[in-house]
């Protein structure tokens, strides 16, 4: 029974549109099961978070986005109890270690680098789905 498969709902916070494809079809490969819904910024996230009957399984959050960054949301949903046990993942280009260091303040699961190719990119969420899906 431990390779059961269940539907997982991840949802991709990105403003990047060739991310977004690129996470989303990737995901699609590795897990084909798994639903996404795509936000374009962190305030998106806090409402869909706030309206969704049940939690998302996965949060992949981009940092640079308009109107409410990822470190912001990130803050806002770790403020609350409801979310404790969220597994949020920044997944963003900067590679900078006081962006690392503060999403490890706010309590991120894991911070991951955007590859700089498609072939690195298959790997990074195949790794992402075996150890949290």
């Amino acid at each position: 029974m431990m390779n059961q498969t269940k539907a997982n709902h991840i949802l991709l916070v990105d403003d990047d549109e060739d991310d977004q494809f690129l996470v989303q079809q990737v995901i699609k490969q590795y897990s084909p099961d798994s639903s996404i819904d795509v936000l374009g910024d962190g305030e998106q996230l806090l409402d869909a978070l706030e309206q969704s009957p049940r939690l998302p399984d996965l949060v992949l959050l981009d940092l640079n986005m308009p109107r409410m960054g990822g470190l912001e949301a990130l803050g806002h949903i770790r403020a609350n109890e409801a979310y404790e046990h969220l597994p949020i993942i920044i997944l963003t280009t900067s590679d900078s270690s006081q962006d690392r260091q503060q999403a490890q303040r706010l309590q991120a699961t894991d911070y991951l680098v955007k590859p700089g190719n498609t072939q690195q990119m298959n790997q990074l969420v195949l790794a992402i789905k075996r150890q949290w899906l």
